[in-house]
């Protein structure tokens, strides 16, 4: 009699733990990820990822989104994507739209990140882990993929200080409007890296409009407070064509870079008006992104407010023709405007 007691307990243990087990193999476990209960998945094709973009308008953003996309694919994940087309109100819409749906994660690169916090609240209440994919972020997003940016600025800095070699030439900035929390610190690398090297910025101006147009008047706002300005670094990209434009305008003989590697930048490069950009990884920022929110709903692993920087690197015209072919290879995107 005790034998067959005994036996039956570990037949009763061995089927709870049986039972166990295939509970956990289930898709719809859930983890704790900083407060937030996440649902965790073993079937790739179970997972459907949301991607709230700022626009398609822009090849930086195209990029982005073949990141994530091609990200997806790889993975064997569903794939949503909702352009905000540069609309905050409908970027916080869409954000909501994709909770609505019911998508295991989301990718955004918010046209205003200040504005994204409560979408973003709603998304975590309901178990939907968020990865911002540049820009900026507001609210506890599980990861942030942000270029570094001060790197890029001291870069930029080390750029010109090679050129002109005399630390008795001025330098300028046109820098990018406050509200631009990580952009901004373009300029700040920049500024630290131009003190430690000792030249001086004597002109530091914001870009009031986001434009080559912008970029254009305030470079002629940097002449005309220091007309013997000898090199300047814009910190985004149509800014820095127009300045250089400027620059070209003038008859000056002044040394520009800029940031981003937008293909009017590389362009310009080419045509000899810009002497060199900062190129951002938008293709891989996007893919990354996607890599993250499988570690969080596949690997278990722990993500909160976790910011990754994304290595840039400096653009020539010694180097200007790999690089293009580089991302016409990752991305099947021209470096170059379209003809």
């Amino acid at each position: 009699m005790k034998r067959q007691l005994k036996i039956f307990v570990i037949t009763a243990l061995c089927l709870a733990l049986a039972i166990t087990l295939s509970f956990i193999g289930c898709k719809k476990e859930e983890a704790a990820e900083g407060g937030m209960q996440v649902k965790t998945y073993t079937n790739a094709a179970d997972i459907t990822i949301g991607f709230s973009l700022w626009t398609m308008e822009f090849t930086f953003f195209q990029n982005v989104e073949k990141g994530v996309k091609d990200a997806c694919e790889d993975l064997g994940f569903k794939y949503v994507m909702i352009d905000q087309n540069s609309d905050a109100t409908k970027m916080v819409q869409d954000i909501n739209a994709l909770v609505g749906q019911k998508v295991s994660g989301i990718v955004v690169t918010p046209v205003d990140p200040g504005a994204i916090g409560p979408a973003v609240e709603n998304a975590r209440k309901a178990g939907i882990p968020v990865v911002c994919a540049d820009i900026g972020k507001s609210g506890p997003v599980n990861a942030l993929m942000i270029s570094n940016n001060f790197k890029g600025g001291e870069l930029a800095a080390e750029f010109l200080a090679s050129k002109l070699n005399d630390k008795t030439k001025p330098l300028g900035l046109g820098n990018l409007l406050p509200q631009w929390t990580y952009a901004r610190q373009r300029g700040e690398g920049f500024l630290s890296k131009a003190m430690e090297l000792e030249y001086n910025v004597a002109a530091n101006i914001i870009v009031q409009n986001p434009s080559a147009e912008g970029g254009y008047d305030t470079m002629q706002q940097i002449l005309s407070a220091v007309p013997d300005v000898a090199g300047v670094y814009f910190t985004s990209g149509r800014e820095a064509v127009g300045a250089a434009q400027a620059i070209q305008a003038a008859g000056k003989d002044i040394w520009s870079v800029g940031y981003n590697g937008d293909p009017e930048e590389f362009q310009a490069i080419k045509d000899g008006v810009l002497d060199a950009t900062i190129l951002q990884e938008p293709y891989y920022i996007g893919y990354r992104s996607v890599e993250i929110l499988k570690e969080i709903l596949m690997d278990g692993k722990f993500y909160e407010n976790v910011e990754v920087p994304v290595d840039v690197k400096l653009v020539t015209p010694e180097n200007i023709d790999q690089i293009a072919a580089d991302i016409l290879e990752k991305t099947g995107n021209s470096a170059f405007p379209a003809q």
